[in-house]
């Protein structure tokens, strides 16, 4: 006799029926605990589970619609942390009363259908529901720092993670393995994922750069073939960045994280470009640096600290360049701040009479015009000094006759602490420091002096060694007034002796703060000191000139 062959099994959607417990685990789950209870309610108490259903959907809706402001932007994190409980217990109670309608209706065939997929949808809705309150966290946690919103990319992935994991929870509960599932789905994904091989390469690349972060919300990019735009969306497959023309530039995450592109960044990050500006060569760079750096500092949206920088770039042909190097406070500045950079620098060289080098190709014969663009003279830097009031045309001419120029490079000690100064130094260009050493070592800036400003006068007119070191933050040029200068002039006019005592008194008062910081003992010094000082620094005979 021949024996029968049973045919092979074929199982629907490619799962294995649920595996027999082993005696020993053939429990109660606790999914179905539950649900025997919600039968058990429902049976007695339908009104009851019904009302508890009508109250949800009033939670949901008064928590999110009623109002200006709903309840849910008052207390998201109250809310969305009540939604994990509420939220799976609804589907369950919506479970129990179709099951009920489904008794009284008479079709039983469907009541394990809907037990189960109402376990399904608990699970679902609680994975959900906690992805829901890791979303808010994270929102609220980036709203207290400042920093900028979560991509929904991330949120995206967190939403998948969870549900996953309730959907893995709900198959362990009906007796399937997991193992299991993946090996008999393996063919199936593989299928799948040759067809979406495009869209899970912008998937995985957009899991990527969101773990690296080589940009955020909020930064600006400028894309290898020059395209430019904030970025103010990540999603799973797409970067969206909008340009200044307020469109919206969708780049797919697979192109983007394979192409260089440079981040610019965003409003809480210094931006420092630097412009170039050509120069005849006429003038002298010393004198160019220093009128591009005045116009520099001028400029409100440039910052001061760190200051601009002015270097001659190109000296080799003609026209010479030079760059500008400042620092903004943030990249979408830069439009502003570059008109208002260009606007100063046009108004100090056409001040000076200095002409910008056009780049001119013309075949024709003509008298070109000879920039010819001196710094300015003595007599007019020393009249900005807040004494030159008091002096004479002629006075101030005597002085800047025997005065001269000195230059100095960046980093030079002007004038060291301790030291005891023999002249006054006009800065008629550049940038210096004034800085005290502190009694544990470490040096303090006080304050930046820009062209205009002055330093040595007490020290040149008392015998009080000075307690601050002024050192050269860029280069210098200088307006060096000796002590034979000013002696000269007040022998012609001794009233001039009280004008001076009062201004020493004044700058001597307010460096109080500063000499108190200084590890340098300085004594007090009163009307009648200072002007004993002076009388005896001027009665002092005459130093042969180096």
């Amino acid at each position: 006799m021949q024996r029968s062959r049973k045919p092979p099994q074929v199982y629907w959607g490619g799962l294995p029926p649920p595996c027999p417990r082993p005696m020993e685990d053939r429990q109660v789950t606790a999914t179905v605990a539950v649900l025997r209870l919600m039968d058990e309610l429902s049976s007695s108490y339908w009104q009851l589970l019904l009302v508890a259903l009508a109250l949800f959907v009033l939670w949901r809706v008064g928590t999110r619609v009623v109002g200006e402001r709903p309840l849910f932007d008052h207390f998201p994190r109250t809310t969305a942390a009540i939604d994990v409980i509420v939220l799976p217990f609804s589907w369950i109670v919506g479970g129990a009363l179709l099951r009920l309608a489904n008794r009284a209706v008479g079709l039983p065939a469907l009541d394990q259908p809907i037990k189960w997929l109402t376990a399904l949808s608990a699970y679902l809705a609680a994975g959900w529901a906690v992805a829901r309150l890791v979303e808010v966290q994270l929102l609220l946690r980036a709203e207290a720092r400042q920093r900028e919103r979560v991509p929904q990319l991330i949120i995206g992935l967190i939403y998948i993670l969870l549900m996953l994991v309730g959907l893995g929870l709900f198959m362990n509960q009906r007796g399937y393995s997991l193992s299991g599932v993946w090996v008999s789905t393996g063919v199936a994904a593989a299928v799948l994922g040759l067809a979406l091989q495009k869209t899970l390469g912008d998937l995985f690349s957009g899991i990527a750069m969101g773990i690296e972060r080589p940009f955020r919300i909020g930064d600006w990019l400028e894309l290898a073939d020059g395209r430019l735009g904030e970025v103010v969306d990540m999603n799973w497959r797409a970067t969206r960045l909008r340009g200044w023309d307020n469109a919206t530039l969708v780049v797919p995450n697979s192109n983007l994280a394979s192409q260089s592109f440079k981040n610019l960044h965003g409003e809480n990050h210094v931006y420092a470009p630097w412009y170039f500006v050509k120069l005849p060569a006429d003038v002298d760079p010393r004198y160019a640096t220093e009128l591009l750096l005045q116009a520099a500092m001028r400029c409100d949206s440039v910052l001061k600290l760190p200051p601009p920088v002015v270097r001659l770039a190109e000296g080799s042909s003609l026209p010479y360049s030079y760059m500008v190097w400042v620092h903004l406070r943030q990249y979408p500045a830069m439009f502003r701040a570059r008109e208002e950079l260009f606007r100063e620098i046009h108004k100090s060289l056409q001040e000076s009479g200095i002409e910008v080098a056009p780049q001119v190709q013309e075949m024709r014969t003509r008298r070109a015009q000879i920039s010819s663009a001196e710094p300015p003279t003595l007599a007019l830097a020393l009249k900005s000094l807040e004494f030159a009031g008091d002096l004479t045309d002629d006075e101030i001419a005597q002085i800047a006759a025997r005065s001269e120029y000195r230059h100095f490079d960046t980093g030079h000690v002007l004038l060291a602490e301790g030291a005891v100064s023999d002249a006054l130094y006009v800065i008629a260009g550049g940038l210096v420091d004034s800085s005290v050493l502190l009694p544990d070592g470490t040096r303090k800036e006080l304050e930046t002096l820009a062209p205009g400003s002055y330093f040595g006068l007490t020290a040149m007119l008392t015998t009080e060694p000075s307690f601050e070191e002024f050192i050269a933050r860029t280069d210098v040029t200088l307006i060096r007034v000796d002590l034979d200068c000013v002696r000269a002039v007040v022998d012609a006019r001794p009233g001039l002796k009280d004008k001076l005592v009062e201004l020493v008194k004044e700058r001597w008062d307010l460096a109080e703060a500063a000499r108190a910081q200084s590890r340098r003992r300085t004594r007090r010094l009163s009307i009648r000191d200072i002007r004993l000082e002076l009388e005896r620094r001027l009665s002092q005979p005459r130093l042969p000139r180096r």
